[in-house]
């Protein structure tokens, strides 16, 4: 069964990939952000409590969060693809943020270091789509 991109239950998904492998962000810094990713005009928010997730919900204000990862749907497939591809290559968050493809958004200059500092838990956070069958709504040609 697919699970469409965005939506709540694909982001429960992720958060609960990342329940069941506890050590996946060993490698990274703990991350403490209430944060949002916005896909074309679709707000998601996710609290992020040390090295687990901690919420994710749909829906929320902007100025409620420390920052705001935002990009079109292309964006967003390219990183969600990279993940699926056969040798692990192809886009990253922090490759599609310096590439201009995705931006993070921010009420002042720390949160948005703090966005650009979690881009690296944000990917591990997306790695748990890694075995999910993703449709994209709309879907892409």
């Amino acid at each position: 069964m697919s699970i469409p991109f965005p939506s709540s239950e694909f982001f429960r998904s992720l958060q609960a990939g990342m329940e069941n492998d506890p050590g996946c962000t060993d490698h990274l810094d703990p991350s403490e952000a209430y944060c949002g990713i916005a896909v074309d005009d679709r707000l998601y928010v996710f609290e992020f409590d040390g090295r687990t997730c901690a919420g994710a919900v749909s829906g929320g204000n902007e100025l409620d969060l420390d920052f705001i990862v935002a990009g079109p749907l292309e964006a967003w497939q390219q990183a969600l693809e990279a993940n699926v591809s056969k040798n692990g290559t192809g886009a990253t968050l922090p490759s599609l943020y310096e590439s201009g493809s995705l931006e993070i958004r921010a009420q002042d200059e720390e949160g948005r270091a703090l966005g650009k500092a979690t881009l690296p838990f944000l990917q591990v956070f997306l790695d748990q789509s890694r075995g999910l069958e993703i449709t994209f709504d709309p879907p892409l040609s």
